[in-house]
């Protein structure tokens, strides 16, 4: 019997709109998560990091969850172990630390990511995970090496979405602007998926804790290790990477860092003004990787093949 096809998770935000069909609620040890798919074969599963974990229990719909508040384990266990999705795709609003070089209105593929306060984000406690390894039939261990290059599930995951989307560029190209190191052919990574070896050439999500936006004086520190700023998605990095599976981050350029923004506003204002402008892309961004997704290949095996061959 064909084992069947694989399924991949992908997580948005509040600056993508997508339509799927009826979300349906996952319970996981962690709490509940509200997930949904996006084509017919419920191949691509989505979750609205913002929109899924805070679920009111008389009406069963979500509530808007701040990044301090979104319940990150019940959403990476519900779309990994019990949605079994292999791999994930993540969409993030980000303010860029280096506007001179990458612009307002880019779009990124991080290849790292810095935690502003490292708390130790983890499943540890459940049985079916591990130390060094995974228990027999289990699903995770604690001790990993993030963002790690030679791990070639993430690098091949990291290179297959980039030629998933190299596509959608000039459908957007009046929409949004190259980074410095990025081409058209390249997009949206910067010369190449692999990931960098310093940070001239690698691109370093800087995770916040949020919900405030960051002091300028904070910026001025961030910008020494890091590209762009979040709040949400190295606590869903590191989440997958505990449970083995890849996780691929692409970052939407919406404003520049406090201190750092030549809007009259300010940042703030700049990436209200901002979100809006960006939800074509992420639209395009959205459909083009479900149409990626969801095509079939038969089996897990074949999939697998298809990955370290592209």
């Amino acid at each position: 019997m064909a084992a069947p096809a694989p399924r991949y998770g992908l997580i948005g935000g509040s600056g993508v709109q997508v339509e799927g069909k009826a979300p349906w609620k996952v319970s996981t040890p962690f709490g509940e998560c509200l997930l949904t798919t996006l084509d017919d074969d419920q191949l691509v599963v989505f979750a609205n990091r913002h929109l899924c974990t805070c679920i009111d229990a008389s009406t069963g719909k979500a509530s808007y969850a701040p990044p301090h508040e979104v319940n990150y384990r019940a959403l990476i266990w519900a779309l990994v172990v019990e949605a079994k999705c292999c791999a994930v795709v993540a969409l993030g609003s980000s303010g860029t630390l280096h506007p001179n070089t990458i612009p307002v209105g880019s779009v990124v593929m991080a290849d790292d990511y810095y935690m502003v306060r490292p708390e130790p984000i983890t499943f540890w406690g459940h049985s079916k995970i591990g130390s060094f390894e995974a228990p027999e039939g289990g699903a995770g261990r604690i001790h990993y090496t993030p963002a790690n290059p030679v791990e070639t599930s993430w690098t091949d995951w990291l290179r297959r979405i980039q030629e998933a989307l190299r596509p959608v560029f000039p459908t957007v190209s009046d929409k949004v602007k190259l980074a410095q190191g990025q081409s058209p052919e390249s997009w949206p990574c910067l010369g190449s998926p692999n990931p960098g070896q310093e940070l001239e050439d690698s691109m370093v999500y800087v995770n916040t804790v949020g919900p405030r936006f960051e002091t300028r004086a904070e910026i001025r520190a961030y910008r020494g290790v890091g590209h762009v700023v979040g709040m949400t998605c190295g606590r869903e990095w590191a989440l997958c990477e505990e449970l083995s599976v890849p996780y691929c981050l692409i970052c939407f350029c919406d404003n520049a860092c406090n201190g750092l923004s030549t809007h009259p506003a300010g940042a703030l204002q700049e990436y209200l003004d901002h979100k809006n402008a960006i939800t074509d892309v992420t639209g395009a961004v959205v459909r083009q990787l479900v149409a990626e997704l969801s095509k079939p290949t038969g089996t897990v095996e074949q999939d697998a093949k298809r990955l370290k061959t592209s």
